[in-house]
């Protein structure tokens, strides 16, 4: 795998996709092999079980997750050669996507938790849009124009604090459902989105809920605080009254 790509850039990923199809953006990302290092939140809110590891083509194709775990052993190990092409593949993206008459676009965090802030990369870019989820208040707000967030909810009771103080910043919070996303409906006192249809809506959706339909053939068979039943949102006239 010495010569594997470290970005997607062919808007393989569903979700990607479906983000933007009709936009002036088109959008590269990332996909590493998730563990509690450079998923500093996961452990807290319990959510290692039912990632998106494994939907999707991982649960296909071996081979999907042996390059992501690859890739991730090279962001562990050897730090410097892998933000050295990462940053090639970016500038070449930014290039390309220019030529073709789009932005570029980023989310380097696909099923990761990584402060690229701390790294440098969005600031070194100015030019290109980077958006993520994290588990980590303390880093939805980036500061930077060019680089926004979406905080990722679990229902944990040692996650409670981060998701109070989340709820505290305004920033659009992003609640994995079961089923059907109850959108109209209310949960934590806001307005529930289909946050499904388009990631660069969500990372703009302030106060509100972006619902997620839970996906994953394996995963739709597990519990977990981390999984929103419906029934738990409430009617808006509820909410109201209280």
């Amino acid at each position: 795998m010495k010569n594997v790509k470290l970005l997607n850039t062919g808007g393989t990923n569903s979700k990607i996709a479906k983000s933007q199809n009709g936009t002036e953006f088109k959008i590269a990302s990332l996909s590493l092999y998730p563990n509690n290092i450079i998923c500093a939140g996961a452990k807290a809110a319990d959510c290692m079980r039912l990632c998106l590891k494994d939907s999707g083509f991982s649960e296909m194709f071996d081979s999907v997750n042996l390059a992501r775990k690859f890739k991730t052993d090279m962001y562990l190990k050897e730090r410097e050669k892998f933000l050295e092409k990462l940053r090639k593949e970016i500038k070449a993206f930014i290039v390309k996507t220019e030529k073709q008459g789009f932005k570029a676009a980023f989310r380097l965090n696909t099923i990761s938790d990584i402060d690229w802030i701390r790294e440098g990369i969005p600031q070194e870019f100015p030019e290109a849009y980077f958006y993520d989820y994290t588990k980590r208040v303390k880093t939805l707000n980036t500061g930077l124009d060019n680089y926004k967030k979406i905080f990722s909810y679990s229902g944990t009771p040692q996650y409670q604090r981060q998701v109070q103080e989340a709820l505290k910043t305004g920033f659009p919070i992003a609640v994995v459902f079961r089923g059907s996303i109850p959108v109209g409906k209310y949960f934590l006192g806001r307005e529930i989105i289909d946050g499904d249809k388009r990631d660069l809506v969500n990372v703009n959706s302030f106060n509100k809920i972006c619902g997620l339909k839970l996906k994953g053939n394996k995963n739709k068979k597990q519990e977990g605080a981390f999984i929103v039943d419906q029934m738990q949102a409430i009617e808006a006239f509820e909410k109201v009254a209280a």
